[in-house]
């Protein structure tokens, strides 16, 4: 039942400001936090946090850094084996500014990340998967990176795996025409309405009529929950989870998981969006989420408290279902 992840690696660099400076001002952070990160990366972390056996397969340089982030992976229950050390650039970096409403303006170096070349263990470990997904940024430019995550998803649609995209804003504006190829192979689409407004226009269904082989799209809206759409016509709205929301850095990556994590254990799409809700709305309560999101106890404590709110009450079954996703897959010796 393991997912097999692909795409970036990076460290996060996060700066909590009083505001956005002015072009050529001056503005002093209030915290500085470093993390290890990167799209695909958090996805990982956060499904092996819930119990999800997962792999990750990236890159980073040689540096003391991408050795860290590595060991960031190892702690937070990833199997690193895939990530790579590349002597051909140091590790991807990213400054993350922080804003006290929680948003967050992002500049990037993309360093190593791009440099994960495909290697013969890499589908070794595809082959044990059951479920694999595409980070968008693995696409974004002409690299070994897209040529490494292009060859493994075909692999991955041949032998039967259930296969997810999230293409990400970066990749739906700069490379469109990949994020279409990569369409085709692609089961299951996690994306936000922006994205789906540049890839499809107005009308978001008009994915299911260019990927034939996609039978759920979902799209994220962030304080507004999600859209669950599928190819027979699905469309049901599953509402948010409320929170004090710190930093919204790596929530959709954790909707991600959340999602996969529900489908892998069996559950109903509705029910793993619900999941996948839940496990956004907790990464929004931390700084970044690998080696800080809450975990699956926190998950269960929060829809817990959603099954005793009236407002709750007619998502009653679609909770009940989640919780019992939450207890059903429990980690061998977890309390």
């Amino acid at each position: 039942m393991e997912l097999l992840v692909i795409g970036d690696v990076t460290v996060d660099l996060y700066l909590a400001l009083p505001g956005l400076p002015e072009p050529g001002g001056d503005v002093h952070a209030r915290r500085m936090i470093l993390r290890a990160g990167g799209s695909a990366a958090n996805t990982a972390a956060v499904a092996a946090a819930l119990g999800l056996p997962t792999a990750l397969i990236g890159a980073v340089g040689t540096d003391p850094l991408g050795e860290w982030a590595r060991a960031q992976l190892a702690a937070s229950g990833v199997d690193p084996r895939g990530v790579q050390q590349r002597p051909e650039a140091p590790t991807s970096i990213i400054t993350i500014l922080v804003t006290p409403d929680g948003e967050r303006t992002m500049l990037s170096y993309r360093g190593a990340s791009r440099f994960a070349a495909f290697r013969e263990e890499d589908r070794a470990r595809l082959r044990r998967a059951a479920f694999f997904h595409l980070s968008g940024y693995a696409l974004l430019e002409e690299s070994p990176l897209r040529r490494t995550a292009t060859a493994l998803l075909e692999e991955a649609a041949a032998h039967g795996l259930r296969c997810a995209m999230d293409p990400g804003l970066p990749a739906c504006r700069m490379a469109p025409e990949a994020v279409r190829e990569a369409l085709h192979r692609t089961h299951i689409l996690l994306l936000t309405e922006r994205e789906a407004q540049i890839l499809f226009g107005p009308e978001p269904r008009r994915g299911f009529a260019e990927a034939p082989d996609l039978h759920w799209m979902i799209l994220k809206r962030g304080e507004r929950g999600c859209r669950l759409l599928g190819r027979e016509g699905e469309d049901l709205a599953i509402p948010p989870f409320a929170v004090s929301v710190i930093d919204t850095t790596g929530a959709g990556d954790a909707f991600n998981a959340g999602f996969l994590f529900g489908l892998a254990w069996g559950s109903r799409p509705e029910t793993a969006a619900l999941l996948g809700n839940a496990a956004g709305a907790l990464a929004c309560t931390v700084w970044g989420v690998i080696g800080s999101f809450p975990g699956r106890m926190a998950m269960e404590q929060l829809i817990q408290e959603a099954l005793g709110d009236p407002a709750w009450s007619s998502w009653h079954a679609l909770l009940t279902e989640a919780w019992d996703c939450l207890r059903g897959s429990r980690i061998p010796g977890e309390a």
